[in-house]
């Protein structure tokens, strides 16, 4: 792979293997048991790198180079990757992650966590969709690098610190307003919910079954359009049907016509975060290379009693997500579970047919305005997603092309 430098100086720059500028210290292993509820020692995994808040201890004693302290520059190497600087007190860092130590006399760590950040961007452009499941020491190590003076780096450091914090901000404040429309839409429906004067019904009284999708053995690949795909519970939350978000099998099969998803399928995700846990769609067309899995469920709905449409409204209300969401069980918010009988209990306000329909056209009139202003939101955020690995661009662009 070829060295990367910035354009704008041209000289005092050296090429290095990474590894002869850097150690890369591996992290330890650990057996199940070794995990402790408390401890002395946070033990941090690439979830907690990522915002998990769920830690692990541990309170063993190891050799110094296993631990880290606030300010080391870390590296996660495996599923997800890229480099991040530790905030905390002395922890022990899992075997997926590498303590990045740059050699003083060549190597500034702030220019060097830059650097790995361009180089873990340009991997992932690299891979074309592909999932990289591990990056290599050895191929770390061997990474051909272009570095200039310190002076340099700590200069270059500084503004590309300076241009990603400007970023930052703009990419808050636009997730603020992408926050602001989710609560206007749950503010109306709650609304409009609240002004329907009729005992609650539970949606076991509506639906004539319950079928299952299958676990499969899959891939951490997404399937491709015209290959099979097992559904990620992603594709199922509180917009429309994501046929993308499907696995690839490891194995043949074929598949039985009732795990196929089709045209009208109500499917609700039994599994998810605390948010999107008991989340539904409607499908929209036939999707015969797209399976059901043990985690999304079709609902069989008895249209006599109630529309479909209907029923994304409501067990979207209060009244449906306290249930849910009080019945979940799991212990992180990360990932929930619900059962079939937590299921067909879930409370919902079910008017007549006639009113169902009414209360359907004045949701979609008012929320369209919603979803428009949503759409634009999220077009804005993954424009501004996108300026990191263009200002890392620019600034660790291709030498000798």
């Amino acid at each position: 792979m070829k060295a990367r430098k910035l354009d704008i100086f041209q000289t005092d720059w050296k090429i290095y293997k990474f590894g002869e500028c850097a150690a890369l210290i591996n992290g330890r292993a650990y057996k199940q048991h070794e995990l402790l509820p408390n401890g002395k020692y946070q033990v941090i995994r690439i979830q907690n790198l990522n915002g998990g808040s769920n830690w692990y201890y541990s309170d063993m004693t190891l050799d110094e180079e296993k631990y880290c302290v606030d300010g080391d520059l870390l590296f996660a190497w495996s599923a997800t990757f890229g480099p991040y600087i530790w905030r905390g007190e002395q922890a022990i860092f899992h075997y997926h992650i590498w303590n990045v130590k740059p050699k003083p006399e060549l190597l500034d760590k702030q220019f060097a966590y830059y650097l790995l950040l361009w180089i873990t961007e340009d991997i992932r452009a690299g891979a074309h969709g592909i999932a990289m499941l591990h990056f290599t020491k050895e191929a770390m190590e061997a990474h051909e690098v272009s570095i200039p003076t310190l002076q340099l780096q700590r200069q270059i450091a500084a503004r590309l610190k300076a241009q990603l914090a400007e970023v930052e901000t703009a990419r808050q404040a636009v997730q603020l307003q992408l926050s602001d429309a989710r609560l206007l839409r749950a503010r109306l429906i709650t609304e409009t919910f609240d002004n329907v004067n009729v005992a609650p019904t539970l949606l076991g009284d509506v639906i004539l079954g319950i079928q299952a999708g299958k676990s499969f053995q899959t891939s951490e690949i997404l399937a491709q359009p015209n290959e099979l795909g097992v559904l990620k519970v992603s594709a199922v939350s509180w917009s429309n049907f994501q046929p993308e978000q499907a696995k690839s099998l490891n194995d043949y099969y074929e598949p039985e016509d009732h795990h196929r998803v089709s045209k009208g399928d109500f499917i609700i995700s039994r599994a998810n975060t605390k948010e999107l846990v008991g989340a539904v769609v409607l499908v929209d067309r036939d999707y015969p290379l797209r399976l059901l899995s043990d985690k999304t469920l079709r609902l069989a709905i008895d249209e006599s009693k109630a529309y479909k449409e209907y029923l994304l409204y409501a067990l979207r209300a209060p009244l449906a997500r306290k249930h849910i969401e009080h019945f979940a069980t799991g212990t992180s918010d990360s990932m929930r579970n619900i059962s079939q009988g937590v299921i067909t209990s879930i409370p919902l306000i079910l008017p007549s047919k006639a009113e169902q329909k009414i209360l359907v056209k004045k949701l979609k009139e008012k929320l369209a305005e919603i979803d428009a202003l949503e759409q634009s939101t999220k077009a804005a955020l993954a424009d501004i997603e996108k300026l990191p690995a263009r200002i890392l661009a620019q600034a660790f662009n291709s030498q000798g092309e």
